[in-house]
């Protein structure tokens, strides 16, 4: 019996955010928008760029903006967070990946996400 149980909740536990044997960071539902908050501080030059797979159709960008830190007032320099909304379209998997960069210097990057979504 207890074999049993530990079986059951093992497949529950393992299968609650994975498709064909991947786990999914995010789980969405189809036709839904949701939205992913990366650490930024641009006034350093860098920010984050999406990396649109051309192949990609499963999930659409809708926008992204800049929420910066609290701070003093006159205090330069600050950090926040850009935050990124997505709309999944089609049932699947698919990989959102970002790179942190100077937009005009290909050669700057100098982190790269890679955040899976499954769409039900």
């Amino acid at each position: 019996m207890k074999k049993g149980v530990i079986a059951i909740l093992g497949i529950m536990l393992f299968s609650c955010n994975t498709q064909k044997g991947v786990k999914a960071d995010f789980e969405v539902v189809k036709d839904t928008i949701f939205e992913l908050k990366l650490k930024s501080n641009p006034t350093t030059g860098y920010s984050w760029k999406w990396i649109k797979k051309k192949d990609s159709q499963r999930i659409d960008s809708i926008n992204s903006t800049y929420l910066r830190d609290t701070a003093a007032p006159g205090m330069t320099g600050v950090g926040g967070y850009e935050i990124w909304k997505f709309k999944g379209k089609e049932s699947g998997v698919d990989t959102l990946t970002f790179e942190y960069c100077r937009p005009w210097d290909p050669k700057s990057v100098v982190e790269t996400k890679k955040i899976i979504v499954l769409i039900k």
